[in-house]
């Protein structure tokens, strides 16, 4: 014989059950809304800092014509490019907000089209770009980022290889793997390390006529920011990556602007920057 459950067990038994119910149900609710609102302040706030550069804005800083055609073969190269950086205007300074000057209205995409990033082949915003134009410099202003400029003078891209003597510290340098040797080297690139008679530094001044090379170490790792409370590893949004890039100007234009025809030698995974 089966014995019939007591009417007020039974009713405590399914109380208790359905109580679980709703308490797993009400949590799986609840970070799954969490989620959504983390997506939804990312994709409408975080990611359009790292978008990039739209065919209107492309259009407004695109070089001339005429060096698009006089540098149509060497660009034929997929690791090539000919790009036009304006001076500096303090258009990117905070980028959350658009300046109402006409010239940061007219470049506004990341970065006021004075920073860019070879590694994605767009502008960026200068702390994950890997060269910046300004005070009549080129320099590297990237964010958990080892930029090492050099000069080695007056030679025609085409002539470049990563066996020339000029290139000799940038292509045997071995970046450091913990935070406190890579300030350590910061400090060093910022003031200038001389390397047989050839000076490499963080920035250096713009020079016509001459080639420069450099070596744009970004670091794989976590740099946290936050927007609208929530968190995140801004890291996420670039390529990372290690390059050996040269370029030269061929232009430099009454508005201050300057187009530099460039190519990356190498490229290859960097390091994850330990803490």
């Amino acid at each position: 014989m089966h014995e019939t459950p007591d009417p007020i067990s039974f009713i405590r038994f399914m109380g208790k059950a359905c109580l679980l119910i709703i308490i797993c149900f009400g949590t799986v609710s609840v970070a799954k809304t969490q989620s959504m609102r983390r997506m939804f302040i990312l994709s409408t706030y975080a990611q359009p800092l790292y978008r990039d550069a739209t065919k209107s804005e492309l259009k407004n800083i695109a070089p001339d014509a005429d060096l698009q055609v006089k540098y149509r073969d060497f660009l034929d190269d997929d690791n090539t490019g000919l790009t036009r950086l304006v001076a500096d205007k303090g258009c990117s300074e905070n980028p959350n907000v658009i300046s109402a000057a006409e010239e940061c209205l007219k470049y506004s995409m990341p970065g006021g089209g004075s920073s860019f990033s070879f590694r994605t082949k767009n502008y960026r915003l200068d702390r994950l770009a890997d060269i910046t134009y300004t005070n009549n410099s080129f320099q590297a202003t990237g964010n958990f980022l080892h930029g090492i400029f050099v000069n080695i003078g007056d030679t025609p891209l085409k002539n470049v290889t990563i066996q020339i003597k000029e290139l000799e510290f940038l292509v045997g340098y071995t970046p450091p793997t913990n935070l406190k040797n890579a300030k350590r080297a910061n400090e060093i690139f910022s003031k200038g390390l001389i390397f047989k008679g050839l000076i490499h530094r963080r920035a250096l001044y713009i020079q016509e006529n001459t080639t420069f090379a450099l070596r744009s170490i970004a670091f794989r790792g976590k740099q946290y920011r936050a927007v609208a409370g929530v968190t995140y590893n801004e890291l996420d949004f670039d390529k990372r990556r290690d390059i050996i890039v040269v370029f030269r100007i061929v232009r430099k234009s009454d508005d201050d602007s300057i187009t530099i025809l460039w190519k990356i030698l190498v490229e290859k995974t960097s390091p994850r920057l330990k803490p």
